[in-house]
């Protein structure tokens, strides 16, 4: 009868364990559909370390983009999210290292230089006084960036830096601009790179999508899914970890005592009182446990206690490990499927 709550967590951790190798079995499953969707869509995708450098995709670069991802499409456009200081933001005038998890679109184009930014942002990028903005005539836009191009040359003309503007696709544009938090664009010498919002990889996707018909303005610009969330950065998954784990093992911590320690009949009075009576726990380290009887008041079993409590903690241990284990990969696996279902055509 003692041993009965420690076999009972024993077959609730095992059950556990059964949902999380589910849950990493369905994570597999629709990374592996994610890299297929991609494949099929002719978009190369690599990890990229902590000191920028490429890497082999695996599942991770899926499941936390955020550690670092680079898609590249066939035309040469690429989208990435690198954590690394040096890159992401850092690569645009007035930005630099503050700010370096942005999703950052690549490409080649034939746009004249210019610079879009937010217009508290200005002074950054062009010093104490910058150039006098022009605008798309989207009030929702023009009230938030301004669009920053070279002076008129000695001949009085220069090339119109926001041909997109009168295009069929302009207004597919500014709506993709705002569902993936638009940031920036800069482009110099004939290479353009666009600023987003950190994204998922249904996100990058179509800020590739969305960056390729700013450089080719006349051609159809598909509009971009809500993309999903990024479920978590690598410390914040830990620290729900580390949470799901030490609070149900702190509260725990005090009730196990309660029901040991005051004479609890199926846990210290059973395993600790070989020859019967109500146990009495010791908190102190010089004074024993005792066991009292009609007979009178003798020591307690403290190997057999001992041996009772660990019968109790470690599968009540491996229970909370296996919950909060599954939590983090039942995470990743919906967030996944949530990814393919914005992919899918």
């Amino acid at each position: 009868m003692a041993y009965l709550l420690p076999v009972l967590f024993c077959a609730i951790a095992a059950f556990l364990f059964v949902l999380v190798a589910v849950y990493v079995r369905g994570a597999r499953r629709a990374h592996a559909a994610i890299d297929a969707e991609l494949s099929r869509r002719g978009i190369h995708v690599q990890g990229l370390g902590m000191n920028g450098a490429p890497l082999p995709a695996t599942p991770s670069v899926f499941g936390a983009p955020e550690r670092g991802i680079v898609l590249t499409r066939r035309d040469g456009i690429r989208a990435s999210l690198s954590p690394h200081p040096a890159q992401g933001a850092a690569a645009l005038p007035g930005f630099g290292p503050v700010a370096p998890l942005h999703t950052l679109v690549e490409m080649p184009t034939d746009l004249p230089d210019q610079m879009i930014c937010a217009h508290e942002r200005a002074q950054a990028v062009f010093g104490a006084f910058p150039p006098s903005p022009q605008h798309t005539g989207n009030a929702r836009f023009d009230a938030r960036f301004g669009i920053f191009a070279p002076p008129v040359g000695a001949a009085g003309y220069h090339a119109d830096p926001i041909p997109w503007v009168r295009t069929p696709s302009a207004t597919t544009l500014f709506t993709n601009f705002d569902v993936l938090g638009f940031t920036a664009l800069h482009v110099h010498a004939g290479r353009a790179r666009m600023l987003f919002a950190p994204q998922a990889v249904d996100g990058l996707v179509a800020a590739l999508d969305t960056g390729a018909s700013l450089a080719r303005p006349h051609e159809a610009c598909p509009p971009a899914q809500p993309p999903s969330r990024l479920m978590m950065n690598s410390a914040k998954g830990i620290a729900l970890l580390l949470v799901a784990m030490l609070v149900p093992m702190v509260l725990g911590s005090s009730m196990v005592p309660r029901l040991t320690g005051m004479g609890f009949e199926i846990a210290g009075s059973t395993v600790a009182c070989p020859q019967g009576g109500s146990f009495h726990y010791s908190y102190r380290p010089n004074r024993m446990s005792t066991c009292t009887h009609a007979s009178g008041t003798y020591a307690a079993d403290r190997t057999a206690y001992a041996l009772w409590q660990f019968a109790l903690w470690a599968p009540y241990v491996l229970m909370a490990t296996a919950a909060s284990v599954g939590l983090y990969f039942k995470l990743r696996r919906d967030t996944a499927r949530v990814v393919l279902r914005n992919l899918a055509p």
